[in-house]
């Protein structure tokens, strides 16, 4: 139970929110807006790439 929980924080919720915004983006039957769609993706990406790059605090490896 408590893994579970842990699962249910705001990095997993933004993640899936996010992935299913952009699963939904690409599968659009119309042509969204190129500007919209590439400022989401830019977003996407830098939201995606924090959250699964970020260190929690206490795991260094003793370089700082």
């Amino acid at each position: 139970m408590k893994k579970i929980l842990d699962l249910i924080d705001v990095k997993s919720i933004v993640t899936l929110a996010m992935t299913a915004a952009m699963i939904a983006l690409l599968f659009y039957p119309g042509q969204p807006n190129a500007e919209a769609q590439s400022l989401f993706c830019t977003a996407y990406g830098a939201i995606i790439t924090y959250f699964f790059t970020k260190r929690n605090q206490g795991e260094g490896d003793g370089d700082e």
